[in-house]
């Protein structure tokens, strides 16, 4: 009857190892998943009047990241953007022809690349903990005669001109396997969410201004965010 009991209680510390096994293994698995991400994904546009904020999160897994091209698409006859500012400590070069912004078709684009034989040595991109802030972006509502803002990535999984991609810098594959999430804000409402992390606190790497071919995009100066992310949706 002991032995009976003993074997049954063995057998179920069996089962729960078995289990938290199974459950690290799919942490490690769903960590290692490079992503690109909003920042924040939904929420309530607070005022109209004064636009809203939203960060475009990178995040290369397990993987070294040669290249990464964010490709946004929005409703211009709803939003415009204001100001789009890129985190240039995350790549070495940041191509004219392959990144600009577009008020008049609604098209945000973006793309970071180090190259293997770069002079200065600069490491391939790979995220130490945390999603790092890719590019930061400023929008007016021109309208709130619709009810939600959405923001999508344009993807198809291939490394194509118009698409998101992250680039391995060994196999020189997309290892972005999954179309990433649209972002989606409502003009009305009272949920407004709260802040992530103040400016004051972000840091001291540069986010230069990307002012590139398309629309017409109000200037205004730099902004300084480190790789963290922290934006909101703007309210009183």
């Amino acid at each position: 009857m002991v032995y009976s009991t003993y074997m049954k209680q063995k057998k179920i510390v069996q089962y729960l190892i078995c289990i938290l096994i199974l459950s690290i293994s799919f942490v490690k698995v769903y960590a290692s998943t490079p992503s690109f991400s909003f920042y924040p994904s939904s929420g309530i546009v607070g005022d109209s009047k004064e636009g809203f904020t939203i960060d475009v999160l990178i995040d290369s897994g397990s993987y070294e990241l040669s290249k990464a091209r964010a490709m946004i698409k929005f409703d211009p006859e709803l939003i415009q953007l204001r100001k789009a500012s890129r985190n240039s400590s995350l790549f070495e070069q940041w191509p004219e022809d392959e990144s600009s912004t577009d008020n008049t078709n609604g098209v945000i684009i973006l793309t970071g690349i180090t190259q293997e034989d770069n002079e200065e040595e600069i490491p391939f991109y790979r995220t130490d903990t945390t999603p790092d802030v890719f590019f930061r972006l400023e929008f007016d509502v021109i309208t709130t005669e619709k009810e939600d803002i959405i923001l999508s990535f344009e993807y198809t999984g291939e490394d194509e001109d118009f698409m998101s991609v992250l680039i391995d810098s060994d196999t020189a594959n997309n290892v972005l396997s999954i179309k990433p999430q649209s972002a989606t804000f409502s003009l009305t409402g009272e949920d407004i969410p709260e802040t992530g992390i103040s400016l004051s606190a972000l840091g001291s790497i540069l986010g230069i201004l990307l002012i590139l071919a398309g629309g017409y995009i109000r200037t205004s100066s730099k902004i300084f965010f480190g790789k963290r992310t922290g934006t909101i949706v703007l309210s009183d």
